[in-house]
């Protein structure tokens, strides 16, 4: 290998890709005007790029190395661009550089002394370089250790920690639209040297491949993603990585020279591909309403981009996005009895021709419970006109919410063909003897006609006319299917429902069927598979494609479009992506399927089937989320979501703080101007003056951003200013609208809503205290303060206007606090069962009576109480010297999970806690490690300390411990931090043990018990 750039053809310095494409384009007309003159000169073309490999203080061997470099000439001579080889790290110059549109680093890493390492001066060279706009492509070793150089892992996306011996494995394919790794298979068996990394590079980049860690690689850690393939835009350039290309076997693989390929063309800007598709800031969330949607359930995004929300309540809202105004199109008007009772208003679709018909369907039950209604209204502009209703079915009620149990849920989905697919909603699975003929915990097929009727699809699970069947079943035997929703490139029917055993699991139904065991599933699901599990090519239509013990909702799969004039459509990575969510952790997963049927050569590896579960990739990591109950990838390409908030919300005035109507959209690496309303108050008596406050929106670090702002909805601008006042002297109800636009021109809207003429309710909770403790069966005593200058400030509450709500339990009936316009009561927690962990709200609502002039406004408060069982992984926070604790699998574990790699200094918390009535504590543990001592403090990692206690090292012979301390109350509430130490502990050393869970001793802030 030469010492020195190999000789070239005199070039000019790179140029950009639209240089490229003039240079292109003038070639052809020469080529149209000029052929014969052409074919008398021949001539070979210019090269349209230009790549140079390096290979300097290379690690691999020098077969590998040279492999490399005939690989990428290779490529260079089949596709038409120059390629230059070299170990000499003199050429890291920027005249030598601006002759490349891309580096290759092969095998190698910019070291820092030794033979080939790059100096102070081609370190700098290679940052101007990247900095102008030049690409980079790193194989294998080039994450490799550099002497601590910082901006150069940033180009690399991650450090090396450790390698595995060479073995066979997986390879999972995420991205099959970008140009390396597009024409890759979905599993893709390789024979590897397998890298880990010091940090989960997944934040910052964009991953391409990932290693399939189920495959148990010798050597590799199974706590964590790994990804394999990568790309970023890093500091003005652009980066792409592979941990291929260990051996020199694999430049002969043709499969992995593709990927190089695309790989170098996109460094180079020689072909187009997305690499922020699944970087966290690569999404923006725009709110488009908020506040006033208690009980949101459900949400459709009609073709003009207006968004339908379903209220339990019984209330359509309609959120415009021209106008930023929410307005009630239909209400149905539930009492809050009746929703408790019977569920209320449960799902929505908007018809496949909406934008013609104006047809929208509801799946609601009747006041009594017994009911359940699927209808069809007609939509008549901003308005549902309620005596359009068509009604299609009526089914049997579902179970009662007594108990603390949630609502039953339903879901409403149209496919491709217009056939309309019913989730009923129940956790009673139908093994009565008629049922064939029972309808709950079922998904129904119908085609609705326009006369308002229906016929019944061919391919149900019952054919028509069969005696004692309902020929609508599709699939039965679901336990609650949260969601239902069409892939709309192969009609499948998905659902997330919950699993006999509680955990949640996502469902693709392939055809009529019944779903309610032996549990199925093919090599990508984590279900485990039954006694009576058909084999391969004899699966049940419907099966489990995963499971978790989360709740898990079914959001779209995404059709990409792309003739969508939408700019900030998600990109096409996500095509045919399934979005999913979980309430109660707050995070949004995409999952991708099989696209076809694959054998592997490794006998460890069993064949997978078309349509399986291939990954799991989470979404949004830096967005936080309240508890999001509907989430839509409308027509424009982006996705909606509605938040219902903190179960009503602690907001000022008793607004449900977080509460609202959102859209996502991708923006790459640009962010849109944004726009958001902060008021000093939204209701009170007329004149009521207002001060708004704008000056927060705009883009990031950009001033020159222009404000108009629309108070009273007439359309005009009322100020340009930032932050302006204005005084409503009419009573009733206002959108206050702003409208931001940035230095590129683009505009966000914001809005808010403005009551004049109606006080908000002020809602105060006296006990239990906020954070206290309870066993399940405890008792809980509460009393309830309401404020309302229009109702009456010191008269007495109407205490049946006063709803108490959490999944702790069920409130029994308000009285009359005596002398006190408030209510006193009480709620029986659900017993039973001991071993249920969590933290759940009691959220209290009072609406009052409304004005003449101004409608009702409902106040709430909300305050949490925790079970005396709290799963250590349930923490609110992590942290220390060493980056906190990790989330790990462990079978033998409460719930499955427990705390891993804790070291010295880490610690979690829980925030907020009430110790009041607590006497002791007891850690679940396993003397595993190092060992240490547990300590119990308030407010801070190093504030009072209420208690401590010990949990011996793995040389004890311990395993599973059990060790208590007496805690100390600080009185009120506050965040309890527990903090692990152990002084004696080094990096070299193992973890100082996994936590499992915290079980706290006393009485609590239950009545129940109080002897204990």
């Amino acid at each position: 290998m030469s010492s020195r750039p190999l000789p070239g053809d005199p070039v000019s310095p790179a140029l950009s890709p639209a240089s490229i494409a003039l240079m292109s384009l003038l070639a052809l007309l020469v080529l149209i005007t000029g052929s014969v003159a052409a074919a008398s000169l021949p001539r070979a073309p210019e090269a349209p790029f230009r790549v140079l490999v390096y290979s300097g203080a290379a690690r691999a061997s020098q077969g590998t190395v040279h492999a490399g470099v005939e690989a990428v000439k290779g490529l260079g001579v089949r596709n038409g661009f120059g390629v230059e080889a070299t170990d000499d790290p003199a050429v890291f110059n920027d005249t030598d550089l601006a002759r490349f549109h891309t580096v290759v680093f092969n095998n190698t890493a910019a070291a820092a002394d030794g033979a080939g390492a790059l100096d102070g001066a081609g370190r700098a060279a290679l940052r101007r370089y990247i900095r102008a706009g030049g690409g980079w492509v790193g194989l294998h070793d080039a994450s490799a250790g550099t002497g601590g150089w910082d901006w150069y892992d940033g180009l690399v996306g991650a450090a090396l920690d450790r390698r595995t011996p060479v073995q066979a494995g997986r390879i999972e394919v995420l991205d099959h639209a970008h140009p390396s790794t597009m024409t890759l298979p979905d599993l893709w068996e390789r024979t590897e040297e397998w890298l880990g990394w010091r940090t989960d590079p997944t934040p910052t980049v964009h991953t391409l491949a990932r290693i399939r860690v189920r495959d148990k690689i010798t050597g590799l850690g199974a706590g964590m993603d790994h990804p394999w393939s990568w790309c970023r835009n890093y500091d003005g350039g652009r980066s792409w990585f592979t941990a291929g290309g260990h051996a020199p076997s694999a430049f002969q693989d043709d499969a992995f020279l593709r990927h190089l390929l695309g790989g170098i063309e996109w460094a180079a800007g020689a072909r187009p591909g997305d690499c922020t598709a699944t970087q966290s800031r690569s999404f923006q969330r725009t709110p488009l309403a908020a506040g006033g949607l208690f009980d949101p359930v459900d949400m459709a995004v009609a073709p003009d981009r207006r968004v339908f929300v379903a209220r339990r309540t019984g209330e359509l809202a309609v959120v415009d996005q021209r106008t930023m105004r929410v307005s009630t199109a239909l209400d149905l008007a539930y009492s809050p009895e009746a929703v408790a009772r019977a569920g209320g208003l449960s799902a929505l679709a908007l018809d496949p021709d909406f934008a013609e018909n104006a047809w929208l369907y509801l799946l609601r039950s009747d006041t009594t419970g017994r009911r359940l209604f699927l209808s069809r209204f007609t939509a008549d502009g901003p308005a549902v006109d309620p005596a359009s209703e068509r009604r299609l079915l009526v089914l049997p009620g579902r179970r009662s919410t007594a108990g603390g149990r949630p609502p039953p849920s339903g879901s409403l989905a149209f496919d491709q063909q217009g056939r309309l697919y019913v989730a009923t909603g129940d956790v009673t699975p139908s093994d009565a003897p008629d049922a064939r003929s029972d309808l709950r915990g079922s998904v129904l097929r119908i085609t609705p006609q326009d006369d308002g009727t229906y016929t019944v699809p061919e391919g149900n699970l019952h054919r028509a006319g069969t005696s004692g069947a309902r020929p609508e079943i599709y699939a039965t035997g679901l336990r609650d299917p949260f969601r239902v929703t069409v892939d709309p490139s192969s009609g499948t029917p998905l659902a997330a429902a919950t699993a006999p055993d509680g955990s949640a699991e996502y469902l693709r139904i392939a055809g009529a069927s019944r779903v309610d065991g032996p549990y199925c599933a093919g090599d990508g699901a984590e279900a485990g598979a039954g006694a009576g599990c058909p084999r391969a090519g004899g699966a049940p239509p419907a099966v489990p494609v995963a499971r978790g013990d989360v709740v898990a909702v079914s959001g779209s799969v995404y059709d990409y479009d792309p003739a969508s004039l939408y700019r900030t459509k998600f990109p096409e990575y996500f095509d045919g992506k399934w979005l999913t969510y979980d309430p109660a952790g707050r995070h949004f997963t995409a999952h991708a399927f099989q696209r076809a049927d694959q054998t592997f050569v490794d006998p460890r590896f069993g064949p997978v089937e078309a349509g399986g579960l291939q990954s799991v990739t989470e979404l949004f990591g830096d967005m936080e989320w309240h508890r999001p109950v509907s989430a839509v990838l409308g027509p424009d390409g982006a996705l909606y979501v509605v938040d219902s908030g903190l179960d009503g919300g602690t907001g000022r005035d008793g607004g449900n703080e977080g509460a609202g109507v959102f859209r996502i959209d991708h923006v790459g690496d640009g962010r849109l101007p944004g726009a958001g309303i902060a008021v000093d108050r939204d209701n009170g008596s007329a004149p009521l003056t207002v001060t708004f406050e704008g000056a927060g929106s705009g883009p990031a670090g950009r001033s020159r951003t222009a404000y108009a702002w629309d108070f009273d909805g007439d359309g005009g601008t009322d100020s340009t200013e930032a932050n302006p006042s204005y005084t409503y002297r009419t009573e009733g109800r206002f959108t206050a609208r702003l409208t931001v636009t940035g230095p590129e021109g683009t505009t966000a809207m914001a809005g808010q809503e403005i009551t004049v003429g109606n006080t908000r309710p002020r809602i105060t909770v006296h006990g239990p205290p906020d954070g206290g403790l309870f066993r399940p069966g405890d008792t809980l005593a509460f009393t309830v303060g309401v404020e309302d200058p229009e109702d009456g400030a010191t008269s007495p509450v109407d205490c049946s206007r006063v709803r108490v709500r959490s999944e702790a339990g069920r409130a029994g009936p308000l009285r009359p606090l005596p002398g006190s316009p408030g209510c006193r009561g009480s709620m029986a927690t659900v017993a039973g069962d001991a071993s249920r962990s969590g933290a759940p709200r009691i959220t209290v609502r009072y609406t009052d009576k409304g004005a003449p002039n101004a409608p009702a406004l409902t106040g709430s408060t909300t305050l949490t109480v925790r079970r005396d069982l709290q799963e250590a992984e349930g923490f609110t926070a992590t942290g220390g010297a060493h980056d906190g604790a990790v989330i790990g699998s462990r079978t033998h574990a409460s719930g499955g999970r427990a705390l891993t790699e804790i070291e010295d200094g880490d610690w979690i918390s829980f925030d907020p806690v009430h110790l009041g009535g607590i006497r002791s504590v007891t850690v679940g543990a396993s003397a595993c490690g190092l060992g240490g001592t547990v300590s119990f403090r308030a407010g801070s990692p190093d504030g009072p300390l209420l208690g401590s206690l010990t949990v011996p090292g793995a040389g004890t012979g311990a395993g599973d411990v059990s060790p208590a301390t007496a805690l100390r109350d600080p009185g009120g509430s506050v965040r309890l931090y527990v903090v692990f130490t152990n002084s004696a502990w080094g990096s070299e050393d193992p973890d100082l043990f996994t936590v499992d869970l915290l079980r706290f001793h006393g009485p609590g802030a239950g009545r129940a018990g109080a002897g204990e």
